[in-house]
């Protein structure tokens, strides 16, 4: 029968002398089926080991003493020490002491008992008072020393003894803290050479001091007769190496003497794979917090987990504000479902899909993602762990190289245009030339179509600065007479379109650092866009004001409005809502603005007209 090493084994002896005149062992499952016996059953019962193999333990138990072994086996109990008659095969019966020991069973998880019986010489009537008291026997140490001369009785004496001495786990009986017996696995737990560096030493030389005040009290609540509870400590072996225990300390007697029956498991090795694992827990702790993605866990459809990231990214102040939640706060209900499906459907695929998906802030702002799925489980109930990771400054990036590729091809166009009307242009300012020495008294008009088809030519240059940039001239330039420049210009456009301008000028003499002629372009392009919204006619209001070191300029139209979803996108190349338009010209505008650190703001009213409001600091 093989005894594996457990802290349980032989737990509860109430007298552990008493295996030293032990005749008969039982093995016996946790239901009372017999699994083992020893060779002296023939000898003692009449039987053969074979006859009892295999069969109940009631069997063999007179009738009347039944009750006193089913609180032992079938029923949980704290008592290990017993009498009860046995049958033998004359058909006589036997008083037998059996002393009780719960044990893991060879294949690791049944609970079996060992029995260790021996004749009752003397005690043939057990009162009811008598039942499971302990008697005086000889020790231990009287095995290790007697002379027996009968070799059945020698096999009898020392299978007991055996039992005890080559059990895998260390055995100790401490009196008043001095060791009086220590089995072959103690002497090598300690590192000890041979017994007699351990035996009458004291049990202090070998527990780590922080624990002798508590091994005092237990030594003294044991050999008193009390129960104590399992313990864990650290002992020191002779090489001086510290190895941690588990302890397990019963009452007995040793030479007459109250006295301490101790068990040792090594947990050295238990122990140091705890910490392994709780490094390697510790370690994975922090790499999930620490982790710059999102990473949660989410069962029936609700946050069971979620890192520090994932609480910046959902915008959450605390862990109770998500914990416990519906998904649905931050995911279509649809999308969740479609996602969960796929992952418990997918996840013995070679990679793990990858879904992009769009979250909502617990502050109701939108983000975008992508997502993993992971199937997992979480008290026992499907789960699955995510991990985001937010891609909203990524698909911004996105947004802008399409911008920017936009404006690439709006460039290289607006480079070919420039190109092909500058030369008519130049053709057509020589000829103006010579018409103007010949009509001298039409002189000013000359100067004014010159000025004119010089602007044009400017104009033409603005387009090539997005094909190739060139260097700007920036000086002083007073606002409102640049105002009025562009509202002369524009004036006859206005009134062909029954359109008035209300210039309300109350800056005080302002002027701002820019390149005058990009400037002009930009008040051409707003107020021709107003005039261009008023299809029924209207007024075109341009006031200025002065706002600390700034220049406000605001300009307001009468006409159809904006809605806001346009608006959002104004200024993005080749987006216009003009049947004719190219989507060029407010981006330009924009760009020029921006260029010359100023800003714009505009606001829209559906059939009520729209304002832009444009600031530049003072010069």
């Amino acid at each position: 029968m093989s005894i594996p090493s457990t802290p349980d084994s032989l737990k509860h002896t109430q007298s552990i002398e008493s295996i030293s005149k032990v005749q008969l062992i039982i093995v016996v499952s946790a239901v009372g089926d017999i699994q083992y016996v020893s060779s002296t059953c023939e000898a003692l019962l009449g039987y053969a080991k074979t006859d009892l193999i295999d069969t109940r333990l009631e069997n063999w138990i007179n009738s009347e003493d039944l009750y006193l072994i089913e609180s032992l086996i079938y029923q949980p109990s704290h008592q290990t020490h017993c009498y009860f008659r046995m049958k033998k095969k004359d058909g006589s019966l036997v008083w037998m002491e059996a002393v009780l020991s719960e044990v893991k069973s060879s294949l690791g998880e049944e609970k079996e008992i060992i029995m260790m019986l021996s004749r009752s010489s003397d005690y043939q009537n057990p009162t009811k008072q008598d039942r499971g008291a302990s008697i005086s026997i000889p020790t231990i140490q009287r095995i290790q020393n007697d002379k027996i001369k009968n070799d059945e009785q020698v096999e009898e004496d020392y299978s007991a003894y055996d039992l005890i001495e080559y059990l895998p786990n260390g055995v100790f009986i401490f009196v008043n803290g001095i060791i009086k017996y220590v089995n072959e696995a103690g002497t090598t737990m300690l590192g000890a050479c041979h017994k007699e560096q351990i035996l009458e030493t004291s049990v202090y030389e070998y527990i780590e001091e922080n624990y002798h005040e508590i091994v005092e009290k237990r030594i003294k609540s044991v050999q008193q007769g009390y129960r104590v509870g399992q313990m864990e400590q650290r002992w020191k072996r002779f090489d001086g190496r510290a190895i941690d225990v588990e302890i397990i300390s019963n009452h007995t007697t040793f030479k007459g003497k109250p006295a301490s029956f101790v068990m040792l498991v090594d947990i050295s090795h238990r122990k140091s794979f705890h910490k392994i694992l709780q490094n390697s827990r510790e370690r994975f702790r922090k790499l999930v917090q620490n982790s710059i993605d999102t990473i949660g866990v989410i069962c029936e459809e609700k946050w069971t987990f979620i890192n520090e990231s994932g609480l910046k990214m959902l915008e959450v102040d605390n862990y109770g504000e998500i914990f416990g939640k519906s998904i649905f706060d931050n995911i279509p209900k649809e999308d969740f479902e479609k996602i969960w499906k796929e992952v418990h459907e997918q996840h013995n695929g070679p990679r793990l899909p990858t879904y992009e998906q769009e979250w909502k802030t617990m502050k109701g702002n939108s983000i975008h993602s992508e997502l993993v799925g992971i199937p997992t489980t979480y008290l026992g109930k499907d789960a699955m762990q995510v991990i985001i990771r937010d891609i909203s400054e990524r698909k911004q990036a996105e947004a802008l190289m399409l911008q920017s590729e936009k404006l690439s091809v709006a460039g290289q166009l607006a480079a070919g245009i420039a190109h092909e009307i500058r030369n008519p242009l130049t053709a057509i300012k020589g000829f103006f030339k010579l018409l103007e020495r010949e009509m001298e008294e039409k002189k000013e008009y000359f100067h004014i179509i010159e000025s004119e088809l010089s602007r044009i030519e400017l104009i033409l240059s603005e387009l090539l600065l997005l094909a190739k940039p060139h260097q700007v001239y920036v000086h002083p330039v007073p606002v409102h007479s640049l105002l009025k420049d562009v509202t002369t210009l524009l004036e006859t456009q206005a009134i062909m379109n029954n359109v008035w301008f209300d210039l309300k000028l109350k800056a005080d003499s302002p002027s701002i650092k820019c390149d005058e002629n990009q400037m002009k372009q930009v008040f051409i392009n707003l107020i021709k866009n107003g005039i261009e919204a008023m299809s029924s006619g209207g007024t075109i209001y341009i006031d200025t004001e002065d706002s600390e070191e700034d220049v406000v300029i605001t300009l307001r139209d009468e006409g159809a409005g904006i809605p806001n979803d346009i608006i959002k996108r104004l200024g993005e190349p080749f987006f216009t809502t003009k049947s004719t338009g190219t989507g060029l010209g407010l981006m330009i505008t924009f760009n020029i603005i921006k260029n010359h650190h100023g800003t714009v703001n505009v606001t829209s009213e559906v059939n009520k007209g729209t304002e832009i409001e444009v600031r530049f600091q003072r010069a």
